[in-house]
């Protein structure tokens, strides 16, 4: 799977029905690791989904247990998916020399460039669904291979920012966190207007 990592905003490019995500198949072992979160579609609807992504061998290894709230071994959540850190590579000895195609087309910038794609697309993965969010009544929850929460986040994007978003045509692009930390009710009160004007517009 290749895409571009630089927009928050942008689309996701995962398969709507794809289960198990790794952007490297076959190329390195792997852990499974599993992610629960909640997207929100193009009439405002919310969705809950779980995905296996597939993390290097050794990554749980180097994460430490956290409880709801830490983001752990999440570096980011994004419209598009998620990110996790790519440093942890470098502690487990992860071997990204292995995978250098040495494509000067694709990566001008020689080696140097191609090592970064890899340590960024080995941990950061496009996840299936609309627009991804994350906060503190839909936070998005990562666990290891043997059952143990090592990441989470509550930081955004929120409901809302999906559905201002959306209802500005993609020219509202902010989070809201702010509104829904220090004035729950009128972040509430936003959340139901803007659903109505997306469903009656």
């Amino acid at each position: 799977m290749r895409r571009s990592q630089g927009d928050a905003y942008r689309a996701s490019t995962a398969p709507p029905e794809a289960t198990v995500l790794n952007n490297f198949p076959g190329l390195y072992p792997v852990e499974d690791w599993q992610v629960f979160y909640w997207t929100v579609d193009a009439d405002g609807r919310l969705a809950d989904r779980n995905v296996t992504l597939q993390l290097p061998a050794g990554y749980a290894d180097a994460c430490p247990q956290v409880t709801l709230g830490e983001p752990g071994c999440v570096y980011k959540v994004r419209r598009w998916g998620l990110a996790c850190y790519p440093s942890i590579l470098t502690e487990i000895g992860f071997d990204a020399t292995r995978l250098v195609t040495g494509d000067e087309e694709r990566f001008p910038g020689g080696e140097g460039q191609e090592l970064l794609h890899i340590f960024l697309h080995a941990t950061h993965f496009d996840l299936p669904g609309y627009f991804v969010i994350a906060d503190t009544r839909y936070p998005l929850l990562l666990f290891a291979p043997d059952g143990t929460l090592k990441g989470s986040w509550q930081q955004g994007p929120t409901y809302l920012g999906a559905l201002a978003w959306q209802v500005s045509g993609g020219k509202v692009a902010a989070d809201f966190e702010l509104m829904r930390t220090t004035a729950p009710a009128l972040y509430e009160k936003v959340v139901g207007e803007l659903l109505r004007a997306l469903r009656e517009g």
